[in-house]
């Protein structure tokens, strides 16, 4: 993999937790959010940034145990946590 591409992939995932985080903790905005990652130092900000991710992760696999429905429901709290 190119440096570049792995630089995208960085700020992508970044910018998802982000995200995810602003949809949690509401009286921040999701660019005083960003700002503050990008002033974290590097092992704090790789903690900050996969932390949400897991935890995305192991609630989707917690979801898939029920079923389709438990996925839909899933997606939709997704959708509204980060809208």
């Amino acid at each position: 993999m190119s440096r570049s591409m792995i630089n995208r992939i960085a700020i992508f995932t970044r910018r998802v937790s982000a995200m995810l985080i602003a949809g949690i903790w509401r009286s921040r905005s999701l660019a005083e959010i960003e700002a503050s990652l990008a002033n974290c130092p590097q092992p704090g900000r790789t903690i900050l940034v996969l932390l949400p991710l897991i935890a995305l992760f192991l609630f989707s696999l917690l979801a898939a145990q029920f079923g389709w429905i438990a996925m839909l429901i899933f997606w939709l709290g997704v959708i509204l946590l980060v809208n």
